[in-house]
């Protein structure tokens, strides 16, 4: 057999011995604790949850081995190989990083401190240009999960502009639990271990471990088991079109992270350069999102005429008629659509036919008709942007749990009514 196709034969086969994990499990658990406080925030807006419990979970489990079967991909390839201890620095970091602002979490800024450490002070001894490679390739995976599974189950919220009053948009959060197989040195002679005659550059990153000579070790595959997440709001957007830019971006970042990693496994130089971009450029990111929302005009806001459709509910009314997130209410059955009491008062007779003007937001203008000559049509199955919002979503854009635990402890914690 092809000594590639055999390495990876022994990847996968690796990989799937983490659906027998409890370690996976455990992640799988706080993905879905989750997905259940989304559920309840779905249930407050729209009265029931797009999809059960059991659908969400089993969309995460199918994205998330994807997103590990191709991450597993490039780490067998690229040769990407790091040492346990390397880990035993970076959770702790995150962990302290989270606690100063919960964004800070992300490996990109405890790797990218650790490794600027590594270099300036010699403490901890730990491989840059793999600590750099590995997340990268996270940051691929997340964005190619964003791409794909970003925009599902987007959940509508409101808010107050200071120019428009009421605004609609979408919140955006997914989870994924990610098991892939990585390469770790290993010190003398593993059990069962077996030659493959691979590329004098293969792997790519062993030669980078302080004081550790390639001849000295092996090289072990072994299963880690991760989540990701993607956290966002789309009001100047759909959330088609946000999570299509934003994974775009991200893609960009961690393909740039990840040529200066593998740059600096030749010239010292890259080392700084790649322990400077993985937290600033990933800040960048965030700078750069939050100020293209602030420029641009909010999608879902009220004009002049008629009533903004901000979310179609799938097997109402509205979506058998065809009706999409941004279309604008015009009038039904002849009658000037001012409001969403308007519509209200006119679906309250049960009409068992409506033909409804709407300007699409793309800005056309078309007629949609529906039918229900049995029950009549009493609901719409849609979400409109009001007048007033009982409960509007408030953007946090900082957020410290290490302040937040220092007031609790010491009786500072505020609260609001």
């Amino acid at each position: 057999m092809n000594p590639w196709l055999e390495l990876c034969q022994m990847a996968f086969l690796s990989l799937a011995t983490s659906i027998g994990n409890p370690l996976f499990w455990l992640v799988f658990l706080l993905v879905m604790m989750q997905y259940k406080k989304i559920i309840k925030m779905e249930v407050s807006v729209l009265g029931i949850p797009k999809h059960s419990i059991r659908e969400k979970m089993l969309n995460a489990l199918g994205m998330g081995l994807l997103g590990g079967a191709i991450g597993t991909l490039f780490f067998i390839l690229l040769g990407i190989t790091i040492q346990p201890k390397d880990f035993a620095y970076i959770l702790p970091m995150a962990v302290f990083l989270m606690m100063v602002n919960a964004r800070y979490i992300c490996f990109s800024y405890a790797g990218g401190l650790l490794s600027l450490s590594s270099l300036v002070f010699g403490f901890p001894e730990i491989s840059v240009s793999s600590i750099m490679a590995i997340v990268a390739l996270l940051h691929l995976i997340e964005s190619m999960l964003i791409w794909l599974d970003g925009a599902k189950d987007a959940t509508p919220i409101f808010m107050k502009d200071p120019k428009y009053g009421v605004i609609g948009g979408f919140m955006l959060q997914r989870f994924w639990p990610i098991p892939f197989t990585v390469l770790i040195l290993s010190m003398g002679i593993v059990e069962g271990a077996r030659d493959l005659n691979l590329p004098d550059w293969w792997p790519l990153f062993q030669a980078q471990f302080p004081g550790i000579h390639p001849d000295q070790t092996m090289l072990q595959i072994s299963v880690v088991v991760a989540a990701l997440g993607y956290g966002d709001v789309a009001l100047s957007a759909t959330p088609e079109e946000k999570t299509k830019k934003s994974a775009l971006r991200l893609l960009t970042y961690s393909l740039t992270l990840l040529i200066f990693s593998i740059l600096s496994t030749k010239l010292q130089v890259f080392k700084y350069i790649a322990a400077l971009f993985a937290p600033i450029g990933h800040e960048a990111l965030i700078i750069c999102g939050q100020r293209e929302e602030r420029r641009r005009k909010p999608v879902f806001r009220s004009y002049a005429e008629g009533v903004t459709v901000l979310d179609v509910l799938q097997g109402g009314c509205g979506a058998a008629m065809g009706l999409r997130p941004g279309d604008v209410i015009l009038c039904i059955n002849n009658r000037i659509i001012k409001n969403q009491g308007s519509i209200r008062d006119l679906l309250d007779s049960f009409p068992p036919y409506i033909w409804m003007d709407i300007a699409t937001s793309k800005g056309f203008r078309k007629t949609l008709e529906y039918r229900d000559y049995k029950t009549g049509i009493g609901n719409l199955g849609i979400i409109v942007i009001p007048e007033q919002a009982e409960v509007l979503f408030q953007p946090q854009t900082s957020f410290s749990l290490g302040k937040k635990l220092v007031r609790k402890i010491f009786g500072k914690e505020k609260t609001t009514m």
